[in-house]
């Protein structure tokens, strides 16, 4: 295993480590956690999915899981793709940038993981 490999593992781990302690703090709250002050727009929007986030955050337990056990990979950063970006658009929605470092984090380490492993996404495009 070269270095570069080396930490690509490492970055897999730390990504499925913060989603699954993410997602698990919503249920249990075991880490000081809250939304914050934001924007009447965004609690707006909040308030509408609200009915939808206990699914969510089971989906995230889901994944993380895959990464974390290597498992289907390359399929499991696709799906996580689309939701690090509403993560990144929502942290910065909330207008305090310095609080959103946990979403921007995640978005990069996605996508770093993803660039890694472009080759097997090419039969998408082809």
């Amino acid at each position: 295993m070269n270095n570069n490999q080396k930490v690509m593992k490492i970055l897999r781990i730390i990504l499925g480590l913060f989603l699954i302690t993410y997602a698990l703090n919503k249920f249990f709250q075991f880490l000081p956690a809250g939304y914050g002050e934001m924007p009447e727009p965004t609690q707006d929007f909040l308030d509408a999915v609200a009915a939808y986030l206990p699914a969510l955050y089971i989906f995230e337990v889901v994944l993380a899981l895959f990464l974390l056990l290597n498992k289907w990979t390359p399929a499991v950063l696709l799906v996580l793709f689309p939701l690090s970006v509403s993560f990144v658009i929502f942290s910065l929605a909330k207008g305090d940038f310095l609080l959103a470092w946990p979403a921007i984090l995640v978005g990069l380490i996605n996508v770093v993981l993803m660039w890694e492993n472009r080759a097997r996404y090419k039969p998408l495009f082809n």
